[in-house]
């Protein structure tokens, strides 16, 4: 069965663009354009302007690649234009000057040669290198383009370390086969070879790529931006066939309230990357239903847009929207396949991820096991969000705030009919925030034993176990049932403890992340306005029963 999305939004290419010049305006603020500055092209604002940080992040130079694309483009408002040519060479340049010697840039702290930023950001600046190239003279072309040698050289003789991160590694991939071509070096091509060949051997026949420990819809979607590019330049059956399986994963975490992803997955990001699949959708029936669902998201700000990010993550979107316009589909009214949500009935089940979809006449319904037991439930009929449950949360006696929301993609539960049984522990929540002694302990290791690399690889994998992946369980212990019915959604949680713990308060029913992650918590249009009961968790007999019983009832419209 195929159906027409209407966009009912006029001029979709015209509301999308809108957002791409309100961010273009905010580049413009965020660059240092000063002749005479040190930091003349610096896009980091809070280093040249405000000085509140004692570093330049490298990575927000990317964003001279989507102010380049939107240079070159005859169809753009931009195009030629003398300003945005000076905010791109200026930004080349001053790339130029935070490299380290071994070809790496620095994201998170300095001294940090990062395989990630160095993969990213070399991509961005061989984009627009490549775009505005005729325009440089001759001195910023030899700088620039030995910055891009040496970034690949490092690529070449590093990897991640600290966690699997496949966006990180496919971006990487497609600036070294680009590199490879531009400059004629095999050794470019054969290192872009061996991180392609660990993507798709570490995708999962659900057909995710691993984020840290699992797997993210939406980084996933930014995994595919970089992706379909490599498979555009060399289209083999093998990546044809592992694309297909990421899209048809992709497409079950569109919301039928227009919102998508979200704290079910293992990096918890709501963000959509359009790109991938607006590059897709000439070829691939079901990216082009995406697309023209989230396109319809977009222009009615469901979803997280450009006008909801920040600088860290402004260059990839920015980016992807310059790529979603280009593809010429957003305008497009075609007959396309029902996604998951739209479908009368579905039952799919990513074991693997810990991901579990259910989806009746009346309701769409998403359980992460993996995250502890993570609830979205969407009224079809209305298109809107019922219940939007992160897990239990709640403070020990001690002090110590707990959830259950920790990823764990291989946590047991058993399905049977309609119910999905799970068992999680509780943990202690990784809100592990910066003070002034552990910025200076910190920059001590940053300026001394930091500077080598396998020792700086050693601290991000200990940086990232207390904020994203560290394991403090407690003698807490939830059991939840959660039946499908036909109409309705029963969620019937057992909680446990030892007689040792007291546990001040605890609730559950709430949207929240559990784990550091950046790309997290943007607001939501949809959500902002709603406002859902979160039911009331009896303490007292907890601690004194050990036990307790809970009952939720979620409701959804008559189809």
């Amino acid at each position: 069965m195929q159906i027409l999305h209407r966009m009912d939004v006029p001029n979709p290419s015209e509301t999308i663009g809108l957002q791409i010049v309100s961010s273009v305006r905010r580049l413009q603020s965020q660059q240092d354009p000063d002749p005479y500055s040190p930091t003349k092209g610096c896009l980091d604002r809070r280093y040249w302007a405000w000085k509140l940080v004692d570093y330049p992040e490298a990575t927000f130079q990317r964003n001279v690649q989507p102010l380049a694309e939107l240079w070159a483009d005859p169809q753009s408002q931009y195009y030629q234009n003398t300003q945005l040519m000076k905010a791109v060479l200026t930004g080349l340049d001053y790339a130029t000057t935070i490299q380290h010697d071994d070809g790496s840039f620095d994201q998170a702290f300095p001294q940090e040669r990062s395989f990630g930023a160095t993969g990213l950001l070399l991509y961005s600046l061989l984009k627009a290198h490549k775009l505005v190239r005729k325009h440089m003279d001759s001195e910023l072309k030899h700088r620039v383009e030995n910055c891009l040698i040496l970034a690949s050289d490092f690529l070449c003789r590093r990897g991640e370390k600290h966690g699997l991160i496949s966006n990180h590694i496919a971006g990487a991939a497609l600036a070294l086969y680009i590199c490879g071509d531009y400059f004629g070096q095999s050794r470019f091509t054969k290192r872009a070879d061996e991180l392609l060949r660990d993507i798709v051997s570490s995708q999962s026949e659900e057909g995710w790529f691993p984020e840290y420990e699992g797997a993210d819809p939406g980084y996933q979607t930014l995994c595919l931006y970089y992706l379909v590019q490599i498979y555009r330049i060399m289209p083999t059956d093998v990546l044809k066939g592992a694309l297909d399986r990421a899209v048809k994963f992709i497409a079950h975490f569109l919301h039928p309230d227009g919102s998508f992803g979200g704290e079910y997955g293992s990096r918890r990001t709501a963000l959509f990357y359009p790109g991938g699949l607006a590059s897709l959708s000439k070829e691939f029936p079901m990216a082009r239903s995406i697309i023209q669902a989230m396109c319809r998201s977009i222009c009615k700000e469901h979803t997280i847009t450009l006008y909801d990010i920040d600088m860290g993550n402004l260059a990839p979107l920015l980016s992807n929207y310059v790529c979603l316009l280009q593809s010429n589909v957003v305008d497009e009214q075609e007959q396309v396949p029902l996604l998951p949500w739209e479908q009368s009935s579905v039952r799919q089940d990513f074991s693997e991820a810990g991901l579990y979809v259910r989806g009746t006449g009346s309701y769409y319904a998403i359980l992460g096991v993996s995250n502890g037991g993570v609830l979205k439930v969407f009224d079809k009929q209305e298109q809107r969000v019922l219940w939007d449950d992160g897990g239990y949360v709640g403070k020990l006696g001690n002090g110590t705030l707990v959830t259950t929301q920790m990823t764990i993609p291989d946590r047991p539960c058993t399905v049977r009919d309609n119910d999905i049984v799970l068992v999680s522990k509780f943990y202690r929540v990784l809100h592990t925030l910066p003070t002034p002694l552990r910025f200076m302990l910190l920059r001590l290791l940053n300026l001394t034993l930091m500077q080598n690399v396998k020792l700086g690889n050693w601290a991000k994998r200990k940086l990232v176990r207390m904020l994203i992946s560290g394991r403090r369980e407690y003698e807490l212990e939830l059991q939840r049932k959660v039946s499908f019915e036909p109409v309705q959604v029963i969620v019937e949680d057992r909680i446990s403890k030892s007689s040792k713990l007291e546990v001040r308060w605890l609730e559950f029913g709430r949207k929240f992340v559990g784990i550091h992650m950046a790309s997290a918590r943007y607001s939501q249009y949809r959500s902002a306005n709603q406002v859902l009961s979160v039911p009331q968790i009896d303490t007292e007999e907890l601690n004194q029963q050990q036990h307790l019983a809970v009952r939720v009832v979620i409701e959804g419209s008559h189809a």
